[in-house]
């Protein structure tokens, strides 16, 4: 006879039933510890005056130079800093950065003015953000000051506020963006649209996460990947000494981003005037200048578009950064300061120590310093990838955007190669990797901003494209090639700060004009 077993009794049974039960008390023995450490970090990491946790790094610099940015979603705006850091000395500058909850390096928050307020804000990238400055030394504190000190206030107000509304990286439309989607907060009695020379560019580029990736466009204004400044510099993994031609007004692709920036700009002074708020432009050299010139509304009085003096950027705390030092922030203070005096947007009397400054209000503007910049007689008839690396080495200097180091092209690129001839043709030669994504895609080639030919995207292609009658070409040949397929490697990741796993089409061979 087979006397049956309890299985609440099995030894089996429970063994198996003791097991599970560790297992259980193991989990939650871990969210217990987990849950205990997460609170332990914010209180070491402290918290603030109301009570509100401190959640990002303070002090202790935990975050690279490329990890200060969180992206945003708004349209063509791509990304502010981190909000809520606390003297984090994340810039290779080593300067502390601090950020209020709207991404803008200010103590306080952005809230609509309060009563008896003459608001200012300076819109603008890392030189309005002060990156190689302690924040009190930026201009945005110390022009707060002056007019505190010395400025005659307007019927009904008491006090002077001065806003940068700037982050390291944006370039003009992303800062009238900025200002066009959040005006029913800023309020600005008077904004000022400060621009460096690569404004007109894509400016540093989109962000993956939380960290900067230099050569992607992700306000749309150029396609998939496209950094008229980065790449160059990227390509070189240094100081190319070499500027984006898109910021120049000399190529198609300038042209189109000038109008482009002139429409955005008109379009935010007539919300300005809409409130009551007064505009003006300054701008820290004269390479943009010929582009806004042409392309600004006539209803903006080029009186209010400002060419800076020398002494703004000729003060740096480090020479190897290129950004002004509390002495060059103070001179741009002062310079606005004269100009709200003299055309009467502001009483300021007993303004000393200001040095001139010019306007483009003479026309037509002189492109040659231009010209000169780019060192337009530099750029080479053509150029090929050998091994990995450019030939000439000069070749560099036309290479506009959409090309990685080693030659792997974008899908949307542009380049500039200069023929002392017009020439009957260009060659381009591109190498396709067969990969199913481009396999039946086509890449098309303009020439001068006109179409010119297309390539299948499948092994490798060289032809030479005649140069379309319309062509807009000078002794700089525009070459620009739009991808309608592409891939991406997915292992490569971050290399030297660069996202390398985005969107590619092949491997560049070569970009030349043909004369004979």
């Amino acid at each position: 006879m087979t006397t049956a077993i309890d299985p609440a009794i099995d030894p089996a049974i429970l063994r198996a039933n003791k097991r599970t039960l560790l297992r259980v008390v193991a989990v939650l023995t871990g969210m217990v510890v987990a849950l205990a450490a997460a609170c332990g970090y914010l209180l070491v990491r402290g918290a603030t005056g109301d009570g509100e946790p401190v959640i990002l790094p303070t002090q202790k610099g935990d975050f690279a130079d490329k990890e200060i940015f969180t992206p945003v979603p708004d349209p063509g705006l791509d990304f502010v800093f981190y909000p809520g850091m606390r003297n984090d000395p994340s810039w290779r500058t080593q300067v502390p950065l601090s950020t209020n909850w709207s991404g803008m390096r200010d103590p306080r928050e952005l809230t609509p003015k309060a009563e008896g307020v003459f608001r200012v804000i300076l819109l603008g990238d890392s030189m309005v953000a002060a990156q190689a400055a302690p924040y009190e030394d930026g201009v945005a504190p110390q022009l707060e000051k002056l007019l505190g000190q010395s400025a005659v206030k307007p019927a009904g107000k008491t006090r002077f506020e001065v806003f940068p509304i700037a982050v390291p990286g944006w370039n003009l439309f992303a800062s009238v963006r900025f200002a066009v989607h959040n005006l029913h907060v800023l309020q600005p009695d008077l904004a000022v649209l400060c621009l460096n020379r690569n404004d007109m560019d894509s400016g540093s580029g989109f962000v993956v996460g939380h960290t900067l990736v230099s050569i992607y466009d992700a306000q749309l204004l150029r396609g998939h990947s496209h950094a008229s400044l980065a790449s160059p510099h990227y390509f070189l993994r240094g100081d190319a000494g070499c500027w984006g031609l898109v910021a120049s007004d000399l190529i198609p692709e300038s042209r189109r981003r000038f109008e482009m920036a002139g429409v955005e700009v008109g379009d935010l002074v007539q919300r300005l005037d809409g409130i009551g708020a007064k505009f003006v432009c300054y701008l820290y050299d004269d390479y943009l200048a010929p582009g806004l010139s042409r392309t600004l509304p006539q209803t903006i009085d080029r009186r209010d578009v400002l060419l800076g003096p020398k002494e703004v950027t000729e003060n740096n705390l480090l020479p190897a950064d290129g950004h002004p030092d509390r002495v060059g922030h103070g001179f741009l203070a002062k310079v606005l300061a004269a100009h709200f005096d003299a055309r009467g947007l502001l009483a300021i009397p007993g303004l000393t120590d200001v040095p001139g400054f010019a306007t483009v209000a003479t026309h037509p503007v002189d492109g040659s310093a231009t010209r000169a910049t780019f060192a337009v007689d530099e750029i080479p008839r053509g150029f090929a990838i050998e091994a990995g690396a450019m030939v000439p080495a000069s070749g560099v200097r036309c290479i506009v955007g959409g090309l990685y180091p080693t030659g792997v092209l974008s899908p949307d690129a542009v380049f500039v190669v200069r023929s002392e001839r017009r020439p009957r043709a260009v060659r381009v030669g591109v190498e396709f990797a067969d990969v199913p994504a481009l396999r039946g895609g086509s890449l098309r080639v303009l020439v001068g901003g006109v179409p010119a030919g297309s390539m299948p995207t499948s092994g490798r292609q060289v032809v030479e494209l005649p140069v379309p009658e319309g062509a807009e070409i000078d002794d700089l040949i525009e070459v620009r090639m739009v991808a309608d397929a592409y891939c991406t490697n997915p292992v490569q990741g971050l290399e030297a700060g660069v996202w390398q796993a985005a969107p590619r089409v092949g491997k560049l061979l070569q970009v030349a004009a043909v004369v004979d």
